[in-house]
């Protein structure tokens, strides 16, 4: 159960449902005598803050990876991730770092990683991907992505929301 603060001034208290692109879906609770499902989907954009209630039973069971430690590690990552896409779209995809520094590689193959669960959540994402992509460099640099004869850049370090919409707009 979570209360969000809008910047408006507004609360909304409720159970999260979904949270697509950029909205948020809250099932607010139940009015006193009434049993209809009332459903609030709420821009990302106008929430100033969020209370999660109950925290601790999150916090207890809900352990933090550690970045990677060196190049090496990075690279071992990636190709890990590279054959779970194969796996879920089907076809030989791999993943590449380039060179450059960890401290700017780490955080993108991590968002990377959560970008390419939302694609392949569906079969319109994963036929996509498999029809389109051979191999995906993952590279420092300006932020970005491009697609060009099978190969999917992905360079600079995106929010996840951006890196989706990129994305989903080259494939």
């Amino acid at each position: 159960m979570v209360t969000l603060h809008l910047m408006s001034g507004h609360r909304h208290t409720g159970y999260v449902l979904d949270v697509v692109r950029s909205t948020l879906a809250l099932e607010a609770l139940p009015q006193r005598g009434s049993v209809d499902l009332e459903v609030t989907v709420i821009p990302l954009a106008r929430i100033e803050a969020l209370t999660l209630h109950a925290a601790q039973e999150l916090v207890a069971s809900t352990t933090v990876p550690e970045g990677a430690s060196s190049m090496l590690e990075l690279k071992r990552r990636a190709k890990a991730l590279g054959d779970l896409v194969t796996t879920r779209v089907q076809r030989a995809i791999a993943i590449e770092v380039g060179a450059g520094e960890l401290a700017q590689l780490a955080p993108s193959l991590e968002m990377l990683k959560l970008a390419l669960d939302r694609v392949c959540s569906d079969e319109l994402g994963r036929g996509s991907l498999a029809e389109r992509v051979q191999r995906i460099e993952l590279r420092t640099g300006a932020p970005g992505v491009s697609l060009a004869d099978g190969a999917l850049v992905v360079s600079g370090t995106m929010a996840l929301e951006r890196l989706q919409d990129e994305l989903d707009s080259v494939l």
